[in-house]
């Protein structure tokens, strides 16, 4: 005889087909010894059963006929009618009474009887697959209570399987309708004083040992649905915080006895990180324990209470990017920009200036600039300009790449090479950068001055269409003098290999680089200096706001989306609401705010880690690494400034 319900412990991987994704997973991680809320399932079966006896299945078919995915009303009006179908028609009798013993037998043994609350949640058979993610299509239903009130919520569970995103989604995907169905989870609910989402990878950058975590006050639909800023935690697989950035949590979602109710956080909790060190040890735990389970990298919901995590569910992170992707995979489109080759090793540099999607102004704009810049650079090395142009193009997710031809340059062509390019590799990169820095400097005073004065609409254009190939010049002019550093840099990472060995490479080459007093450096000393007058006077107070002018007089016209300015980028002194959020998360780490002994331990570590290459090098090799070090320092500092 077929079972309408079963305990979520009696669940495993093969329990797909009954129990949907969602529950499936639950019975996974309950028998693997996870902290998973305890429940029960409405299977499948019970929803098929409840479509046969209706006579629903064959009228569901017929209002789908011939709609496509574009057609987006009529697929509303489909959602409307089928919802309203499976919410009216009477549940079988076999199947109401299964799901009610199974809920009074539940609330027994959990000893909590009529105050027993319990989240209704959809679990698709389609759902949470490592090729697709239903996720958030369909219904949950939390701080529900009473035998009555949870057979009507698994009705509209079964009624959320044909919203109109759901429907879509399942066209484009490929999925037949009547072949997804769909199970009911019942489980207890965790009155959380914090909740939220944990992703066991990183999926914004696509590092495998970072954890990455969403934060906030009350049960985690707040942070589903997207109510509030989250508290964001990163961290490594050892449980060590690399970065916390603290949320707004304007509201939480709280458990009361007639359901959720939304109330404001107050002030004062706001401006605390809901998680401390203890919290984020056990979410690090328990992200490896899910990970090693799996096999692969999970996004999960958590609950807190009582100093307790519970998880709530896990699935495939659908959404993970790859550490290289935009660089040496191509999909279709990148086959056609590169022409089969590989991706050149400057696209990286391109992606990490141009992260964001520009928009068609800007993009128009810096194919000028491009244009400007490989004109410059192909005439300063002696070359002949291509006849097809280096030209960025689109690609479809709206980001920037550069079509080269061949990127490598030919024994033939290094010849041609002038020895005007070489003959500067003995200079400091200040002496080669300083006249560039005035050129460039007087250039911005022109076009200040040109477009201030320029009333003529066409003609204003026409000066800004000028104005940005000229700037690719004056980019390709600073390009041509990092060359002699790039020299520099090779000499440098010989000596410092052969001394410290190549395993060891990066980790002297980061130490080596500390202290720097470079415009980026000086710029955090200027933040953390804001945050402390934050911290003393307010940031109401008129000591605030004169230090805030003055900040923004120096470092206002920083872009606040990805590094290269646009015209579609606020900059800081635009939207200094960003600046604010900084110096909130500052103000969360009063250890953030001593930048003066932050220097002087970079300094003492830089200091240690040349004493330990003295060891390793002879005298003579070590004064030639000096030399070569000093300059990749100055280097690194005329980049920065420039």
């Amino acid at each position: 005889m077929v079972n309408y319900t079963k305990n979520l412990s009696e669940l495993n991987k093969d329990s797909l087909p009954q129990a949907g994704g969602k529950g499936a997973n639950l019975g996974v991680l309950i028998n693997a010894g996870l902290p998973v809320p305890p429940g029960f399932i409405v299977t499948a079966d019970a929803y098929r059963a409840h479509l046969e006896v209706s006579g629903l299945k064959e009228r569901i078919s017929r209002r789908l006929e011939n709609i496509k995915e574009q057609d987006i009303t009529a697929i509303s009006e489909a959602s409307i009618d089928i919802a309203l179908w499976i919410e009216e028609a009477p549940m079988p009798t076999r199947v109401q009474a299964e799901v009610a013993k199974a809920f009074e037998s539940f609330s027994e043994k959990m000893d909590r009887g009529a105050k027993l609350a319990v989240a209704v949640r959809s679990s698709a058979t389609a759902e949470d697959l490592p090729s697709a993610s239903f996720a958030g299509q369909h219904d949950t239903y939390l701080g529900i209570y009473g035998k009555e009130s949870v057979l009507k919520h698994v009705k509209k569970c079964w009624a959320s399987l044909w919203t109109s995103q759901a429907i879509s989604y399942r066209i484009s995907m490929g999925f037949e309708h009547l072949k997804v169905d769909l199970a009911v989870v019942v489980q207890a609910m965790i009155p959380s004083e914090a909740a939220g989402v944990m992703f066991t990878a990183n999926p914004v950058n696509g590092n495998q040992d970072e954890i990455l975590i969403s934060a906030g006050y009350g049960l985690g639909e707040a942070i589903v649905s997207g109510l509030i800023t989250p508290d964001t935690f990163i961290l490594t697989k050892a449980g060590r915080i690399k970065k916390k950035v603290l949320g707004s949590k304007e509201v939480r979602i709280i458990l009361k006895e007639k359901g959720t109710i939304s109330s404001e956080v107050p002030e004062e909790k706001r401006k605390s990180l809901c998680l401390g060190k203890s919290e984020l040890r056990q979410l690090s735990n328990l992200a490896n324990r899910v990970e090693k389970h799996y096999g692969s990298s999970m996004d999960t919901e958590w609950a807190l209470f009582e100093g307790q995590i519970y998880l709530l569910q896990a699935r495939p992170i659908t959404t993970m990017k790859s550490a290289t992707e935009d660089l040496n995979i191509l999909g279709p489109e990148d086959k056609i920009i590169y022409q089969g080759k590989k991706a050149p090793f400057g696209l990286q540099s391109v992606m990490e200036h141009c992260s964001e999607p520009m928009a068609p102004l800007d993009f128009d704009l810096c194919c000028l600039c491009y244009l400007g810049f490989n004109n410059y650079l192909h005439q300063d090395m002696g070359l002949k300009l291509p006849k097809e142009p280096v030209m960025p193009v689109e690609r479809a997710s709206g980001c920037v790449a550069i079509k080269y031809n061949d990127p490598r340059l030919s024994p033939a062509m290094a010849w041609k090479i002038p020895k005007s390019l070489i003959k500067d590799f003995s200079k400091e990169a200040k002496d080669i950068w300083q006249p560039l820095s005035e050129e460039m400097d007087a250039w911005l005073e022109k076009v200040e001055d040109t477009t201030r004065n320029t009333k003529n609409a066409e003609k204003f254009v026409k000066y800004v269409e000028q104005a940005f190939g000229e700037y690719g010049v004056l980019f390709g002019k600073r390009m041509s003098d990092f060359i002699p550093g790039a020299v520099t840099y090779l000499k440098y990472g010989f000596l410092l290999k052969k001394a410290v060995g190549k395993e060891n490479v990066d980790e002297y080459k980061e130490r080596l680089m500390r202290a720097l007093p470079f415009r980026t450096a000086l710029q955090n000393k200027a933040m953390v200096k804001l945050a402390q007058v934050a911290a003393v006077n307010g940031k109401e107070s008129k000591a605030f706001k004169d230090e805030l002018d003055f900040f923004l007089e120096e470092y206002g016209d920083r872009p606040s989306v990805s590094m290269a300015p646009t015209l579609g980028s606020p900059t800081w002194r635009e939207k200094p609401e960003i600046i604010h959020e900084l110096i909130e998360t500052l103000l969360g780490d009063p250890s953030l705010l001593n930048s003066e002994e932050s220097f002087k331990k970079q300094e003492a570590d830089y200091e240690a880690a040349k004493k330990e290459i003295s060891k390793r090098l002879t005298p003579g090799k070590y004064h030639k690494f000096l030399k070569a070090l000093e300059r990749e320092r100055n280097s690194v500092i005329v980049r920065e400034e420039g």
